[in-house]
Formats: C-alpha cells, structure tokens, sequence
C-alpha cells in the first residue's frame, strides 16, 4: 500500500528523538520538527520511491523533518521552476536549501536558477546557488556549460569574502566541486584558492568546518585516482 502524508507524518514522529532535534536545531532547523536521524529518514525513502506527489504534500505540512523526506523522494523532472522559488523562499535551514539547491541541478532549470541565484544578495539564495553549482558538477560534471563553470569561479574569487558566512562556506564548497570534478580547471581552482586565501566562517554552536580548498581537491583526487586504480 503506497505511503500517505499522515502515516509518513505517524512514521517520522515515532522515528524522531530530543536529543537528534537539538542538534538540527543548532544547525538552524526550525519548529515543528520530530528530529529524525538521516539513516531512519534513509529508510522511509527507500520504501516511498520517487513519489511528487507525496513530497508536495509533506512539504506543506511545514514540518522540517517531512520538509527533508520530500527532498528525497521528490521527481526533479516534474518539479516547476516556480515551485522551487516558492519551496525556497521561506527556509532558513542550510540544509534544506542546499538540497533545494541539489534538486534544481537535477532539474531543467539549473541554468535558470545558477542565473538566478547567484545574482543575489540574499545569503539564502546564495547558499542555494552555490549548492546547485556543486550537486551539478558532482552529478554531471561535463554537463555544466563552460560559461557557467567560469561565472562562478570569477564570483567566488571576488566576492567570498564579502558575503556573509553561509554563503562563503557554500562558495568554497562550490570552489572544491570546481577542482574535484573538471580537471580542465583544476589548475583555476587551484588559482582562484590562492588569491582568496583562508576563508573563515562561523559555524556557530556546530561542529562544522570549512576546508582548505587546495587541500581538499589534491586529497579528493588522490583518493578518486587510488580507487580508479584498484
């Protein structure tokens, strides 16, 4: 029997904890949530599939845990491009918006919406946009046109540091997928690292930390080349 909104509502909340809810909580979750592991959230997803239908209906109930099940198993080819501004507007959760961020790379729109979102000054829209840019490199690396790929180290390289904390965490992470997944502009990654230097960021009462990019490419390729080798 296929899953409705209130018996995945039932499933999380039995699901959900107080001590899991007080660290989302720290890293920005909002209320109402239960505090459902993502190994449990795992699990219902694997049992739902893809269903849109179901991801729109436990988006509305606002809850922030349902709110993340509908990000995965929402249909990135049936979701629309005002949806994902609406879906958008009001999150103040990094997590949420880097998986919104994910599903428009998976979409039609991922053009649209780098455009778009990069554009902004609106600390969310760019947290948004940056986590487009790395899911759309990690998924499809080749598929991001050049155009795109050189607009956003140009942005990184001049503006990271004058944007505020989110956003420069998402940036450097944009900057790592740059390194990591095209090689034909590893050595701009490696560039555009420099001339920023060490980018700080106040990850508050979390255990977050933001990496050095050159670091973390040259590592990320040694292992995906020790691996390739095996």
């Amino acid at each position: 029997m296929p899953m409705t909104c209130k018996t995945a509502l039932a499933e999380l909340k039995k699901a959900g904890s107080a001590g899991t809810k007080k660290i989302y909580l720290r890293h920005g979750a909002c209320e109402p949530l239960f505090g459902v592991k993502f190994g449990d959230l795992g699990k219902l997803k694997k049992r739902i599939g893809v269903n849109h239908e179901l991801a729109q209906e436990l988006w509305a109930t606002g809850n922030s845990d349902a709110q993340t099940l509908a990000l995965m198993v929402v249909d990135p080819t049936k979701i629309k491009s005002a949806e994902l501004d609406a879906w958008l507007r009001p999150l103040k959760y990094d997590l949420l918006i880097g998986m919104i961020g994910e599903l428009a790379a998976k979409s039609s729109y991922a053009p649209a919406k780098w455009n778009k979102w990069s554009k902004s000054k609106s600390e969310q829209l760019l947290v948004a946009a940056y986590s487009l840019l790395s899911h759309w490199l990690k998924e499809s690396a080749d598929g991001v046109p050049i155009d795109v790929v050189e607009d956003g180290l140009e942005k990184i390289e001049s503006q990271i540091h004058d944007v505020p904390d989110r956003a420069r965490h998402a940036m450097n992470n944009a900057l790592i997928a740059v390194g990591v997944f095209r090689e034909d502009y590893r050595d701009r990654a490696f560039q555009v690292a420099e001339v920023i230097g060490k980018v700080d960021v106040d990850h508050g009462e979390t255990g977050c930390k933001t990496p050095d990019a050159t670091a973390y490419i040259k590592k990320s390729v040694a292992h995906n080349r020790k691996r390739l080798r095996c």
